[in-house]
């Protein structure tokens, strides 16, 4: 890096933004290592992490949780943490809404995707006071899910019911893809299985997700939870990032 102009705020904004890269790549390689240590994925990384951090305050610039880079002084948006805040909270109501739709088959068994969509704006709807909607307009199309706070999308989602990889890969990721805006920064896949094995299929979703080639980074997978979380890249001349997390529901 030292023929980089640190005077240059250009070049800054894309040096920045290769280290940016190369913590993510970083961070898959923490969380897939192999550990003498009693420790999950997730706490070797947040050892990492800090390390990470204190070079990098060392040099005026600070590192967010999810791997964005910025001078110390620099302002950011007051919403960044709030809408990742958000986020994971609406993934953790997704979670818990499949969890007891998995233990009262009715509530899904012979009903569509829209039947069963529903019920998750339901559980979305109560906990954010009706700001979660269905089939609204964002992007190239109206999306299943859109929880919308402060005139910003802090989850856009699309439900499907797995229908075999060619459809997902072809049909599927690209529609959710279609529906994301410059702004929008956070995305979930509820995916619904009815198919027997669904651990495979499961596997096969998250492995079309991280061989896609819009895909800059995977996480390690949440197991405990079930939930697999990726970073896309729109393709976009002047690109953002968005993060993907998928969501398995075992239905009837």
């Amino acid at each position: 890096m030292d023929h980089i102009s640190w005077s240059d705020p250009d070049q800054v904004s894309r040096a920045l933004g290769v280290f940016e890269s190369m913590l993510r790549v970083y961070r898959t390689v923490v969380e897939s290592s192999y550990s003498t240590e009693n420790e999950t994925p997730q706490q070797r990384w947040a050892k990492k992490l800090e390390e990470a951090r204190r070079e990098f305050e060392y040099d005026g610039y600070q590192i967010t949780d999810r791997l964005r880079i910025f001078g110390s002084a620099e302002s950011r948006p007051d919403h960044e943490m709030a809408d990742a805040q958000l986020y994971a909270e609406a993934l953790r109501l997704l979670r818990h809404a499949r969890n007891q739709m998995e233990r009262l088959p009715s509530t899904t068994r012979e009903k569509p995707e829209p039947e069963i969509r529903d019920v998750l704006l339901v559980a979305l709807g109560a906990a954010f006071a009706g700001r979660c909607t269905a089939e609204s307009q964002n992007g190239a199309g109206r999306t299943d899910l859109l929880l919308r706070i402060g005139d910003r999308n802090v989850l856009v989602g699309e439900c499907k019911i797995w229908s075999g990889s060619t459809k997902f890969r072809e049909r599927d990721i690209p529609q959710l893809l279609g529906y994301l805006t410059r702004y929008d920064r956070y995305a979930v896949i509820p995916l619904f299985i009815r198919m027997a094995r669904p651990e495979e299929i499961v596997e096969k979703a998250a492995k079309e997700l991280a061989e896609h080639p819009r895909c800059i980074s995977a996480a390690m997978p949440d197991h405990e939870n079930r939930q697999y979380t990726f970073v896309f890249r729109s393709r976009s001349a002047t690109p953002w990032e968005v993060e993907v997390a998928l969501i398995p529901f075992v239905i009837e």
